[in-house]
Formats: structure tokens, C-alpha cells, sequence
């Protein structure tokens, strides 16, 4: 039988002398500038893998050791890989070739007390071994990992495709400015895109629905259920009611009331995995008191509406919610999770119709942006009542900067001597 280091070197041995798949680029980029620890996190085949593997070959795979520890032939998984890691680059005389070589650690998390080792491996090899790690769950960059690679590490996080790399992925580009031919085209293309998605491989394959089915119970099998075997019934019960209320608003209480015999704290021990594997997100009122942005309901976001459409229950074709769960993933997107700009939404409690806006953009201690989401083709189609909540929303907030992204309607107005920008959805996705 193989010990350890003999399954290393076959797997290293396969990485350097087999030719890389042909991979797409993406918007998403590394952190290859810096010294510092690259974490890529990210809910599971939304791509993290291939950019490592693109980076890698950006660098030239002679100058690179790729580990995936999810590769069968490396289990059962041990700590000692990190010393046989270290041993391989010096039988191979990798440092003594290269000023600088790269480490790629692919689901690192399966390895128990894999934080201590990548800090070690860092501080002894720091700039001559830039070290990238990668996994399916928050938890890489939380607890532990904050404490031991403090001040080390930078973290990227990948989100299935943007709708613009769905376009290059489908080989599509438009010229500057958009023709009538290709806008007709982009919008067939972006409803493609809010029925399935945008992972990867879903958005290559024929059969879309299927896979999307696959990669769910795949996210739930692997990374949830485990952590909660004698709830796994409510698990999935949970996704469908979260799926089935993307964009809306929902309270932890509320939950467990309707799931009978469930605690809050089940519920909310759930869902708080569901987000650890960037499955789900939820987005809080905008408030100065911190208590009522913990009190007041939050709004579910989607990590991918192809989820919605084939997990939730669909009573109508309601794309004006698809496209509010569409434009808060874009935001968590350009805005990253936990970075400096946050997300809220808006709404006047204690009161009878209160008024409500769906995004609150606030970057350091300024109001950035105020935003509506609606399905409406033409300006007559926008309900006053969103065109009120988001003025009596500026007033109140202090900001100036309204936009409403609709589906096919663009256009400037000035109401109540403020100017609110119309951006159809497409546009919008596009930065044009």
C-alpha cells in the first residue's frame, strides 16, 4: 500500500506531465500581487478550482504544486501531506529553479488543523512560496483562521457567473453602442439566465435541469446535512421555503411557526449553515440602531435563481422577483461580502401600506445609492408607489443618487425636484 508521500508525488507527478483542461476566463481575478495568503471561498463548482488552475497556468506548472484534497487518491487524509508538500519542492529543486513558486491547496478544510501548517509553510517561506487555499465554506476565514493567519491572508469570493461572463461563456459579445439586433438578443439571452443560472457548467450543458438538481443535492449532502444528520428533513424543507421566498422578507420566529415542532434556534442554526456555504444571504433593514437591524425581518437572497426556479414553489412567473434576487447577488458581487459598501433595504414599520425600497447602498458612513427593482417594460407600468417610497427613502436618508432598474425601460426623470434614472436590468448587469 501507499503511504502519503508516495500518493503526493503521483498527484503531483499527473499535475505537471498532463496538459491543463481548456478553461474560460473570468471577470475574477486572484490576489496574485502580494505575498499574502490568497483564500478563494465560494459555494461548491461555482468555479473556484479552475481559477486556481488558470492562475497556475498564468505562472507555468512547472513553477506551481497543486493539491486538491478532495482527490480520492490521497485519502485517507493526514496533516503530514503539508511536511511531504514541503519535502516534494526541495527533491524537486523547485526553489533552487525559481525565484518564487506558487502552492495551491484545493479544499484545504478537509484536513483537521490544516490552519497551523499553511501559517508555518507561510512564515518560514514567505515570498518564495505564494500559497493559495481554497474551500466551499465562510468557516475557512472565520474563527480559528482569523486568529492564526491574521494580518496573512486576503480573501477572493466566487459567485457563479456574472451575466456578462454568462454572455462570454455563451461566446456573445455586442458592440459599443448596443445595436437593436443584439439588445433583442441580450434580453432572450438574460432570460436564459434567470431560469437557470449562471454556474459554469449548467450554463454549458443541454441538460440544465438536471445538473441544476445535482449540484443542489450535492451542496446539501456534502457540506450541510452532515453538520445536522437528525434534521435533514427540515434542511430541505428550509431550502424549499427559502427558494419559494427569495426577495421577500422573513423572521426566524415566523419560520419556526410554520415548521412545527421546530425551535428558533434549529432554524436559525440552519440557515446560518445554509449561508456558511454561500447558498443563501440575507440582507437587513437599513437602521442606525444596530438593535433594529437584528429585531426588524431580513430579505432572503438567492445565491443563484436557477435554485429558485427549480427548488421553490412557482405560482406565477414573478420575474420582477427573480430580478430583485438577480440584482442583490450582482451587488454582494461588485460589493463583497463583508467589504467597506454595505447592502440594506428600506421600509417604514408602524405604519399602515409603510413604504419600502428594496436596496440601500451606504459606503462608510454615506447613503451611496437608493434602488427599486421592477418588472416593467415601459414607464407607464411603474407603480407610483415605488416611484414614493423611493423619494420619501432620499428625503429621509439624505441622498440624491435614485435609480430604479427596470426590464426594458430607460429614461431620466426629475420628480419633486430630485432626478430619478431609469437603467433596464440588462444594462445595468452590464455596466453600459
Amino acid at each position: 500500500m501507499k503511504n502519503y508521500k508516495d500518493k503526493l508525488t503521483e498527484v503531483m507527478e499527473e499535475f505537471w506531465r498532463k496538459d491543463l483542461p481548456q478553461l474560460r476566463e473570468r471577470e475574477i481575478k486572484l490576489k496574485t500581487e502580494t505575498d499574502l495568503i490568497n483564500d478563494i471561498v465560494g459555494i461548491r463548482r461555482s468555479g473556484k478550482t479552475s481559477l486556481m488552475l488558470l492562475t497556475a497556468a498564468k505562472f507555468g506548472k512547472d513553477k506551481c504544486v497543486y493539491v486538491n484534497f478532495e482527490n480520492r487518491k490521497l485519502f485517507p487524509l493526514t496533516p503530514e501531506y503539508f511536511n511531504a508538500i514541503i519535502e516534494l519542492v526541495y527533491a524537486k529543486k523547485l526553489l533552487e529553479k525559481h525565484k518564487r513558486i506558487y502552492l495551491f491547496l484545493d479544499e484545504v478544510q478537509r484536513i483537521e488543523g490544516w490552519e497551523k501548517y499553511v501559517r508555518s509553510i507561510y512564515d518560514e517561506f514567505k515570498g518564495r512560496i505564494k500559497i493559495f487555499i481554497s474551500g466551499s465554506s465562510s468557516k475557512l476565514t472565520k474563527s480559528r483562521l482569523a486568529n492564526l493567519l491574521s494580518g496573512r491572508h486576503l480573501t477572493t469570493v466566487v459567485f457563479p457567473l456574472s451575466f456578462s461572463e454568462f454572455l462570454s461563456f455563451r461566446q456573445f459579445s455586442t458592440g459599443r453602442p448596443v445595436i437593436e439586433e443584439e439588445r433583442a438578443k441580450i434580453l432572450e439571452y438574460l432570460k436564459e439566465y434567470i431560469a437557470y443560472g449562471g454556474f459554469p457548467e449548467i450554463v454549458l450543458s443541454e441538460n440544465k435541469e438536471e445538473l441544476i438538481e445535482s449540484l443542489m443535492l450535492d451542496i446539501l449532502n456534502r457540506d450541510v446535512i452532515p453538520n445536522v444528520m437528525k434534521r435533514k428533513e427540515i434542511v430541505e424543507d428550509l431550502v424549499y421555503f427559502l427558494c419559494s421566498n427569495s426577495g421577500n422578507l422573513f423572521s426566524f420566529n415566523r419560520i419556526a411557526r410554520l415548521f412545527k415542532k421546530t425551535s428558533v434556534v434549529t432554524i436559525e442554526r440552519i440557515f446560518n449553515l445554509l449561508k456558511d456555504v454561500f447558498l443563501f444571504f440575507d440582507i437587513t433593514i437599513f437602521s442606525y440602531s444596530v438593535k433594529s437591524q437584528i429585531q426588524y425581518p431580513r430579505k432572503i437572497v438567492c445565491v443563484d435563481s436557477g435554485f429558485i426556479n427549480n427548488f421553490g414553489f412557482k405560482f406565477s412567473d414573478d420575474r420582477g422577483r427573480m430580478m430583485e434576487n438577480l440584482v442583490a447577488v450582482e451587488f454582494l458581487r461588485r460589493y463583497g461580502v463583508g467589504g467597506k459598501t454595505k447592502v440594506f433595504y428600506w421600509k417604514e414599520y408602524g405604519k399602515q401600506e409603510g413604504k419600502e425600497v428594496d436596496f440601500v447602498i451606504k459606503e462608510g458612513l454615506k447613503i451611496k445609492q437608493l434602488v427599486q427593482v421592477t418588472y416593467a417594460l415601459g414607464k407607464d407600468e411603474i407603480e407610483r408607489r415605488e416611484i414614493k417610497s423611493l423619494l420619501k427613502a432620499g428625503r429621509e436618508l439624505k441622498c440624491k443618487n435614485l435609480l430604479v432598474i427596470t426590464w426594458d425601460y430607460e429614461g431620466e426623470e426629475e420628480i419633486e425636484n430630485r432626478k430619478i434614472k431609469f437603467v433596464p436590468l440588462w444594462k445595468w448587469l452590464l455596466k453600459l
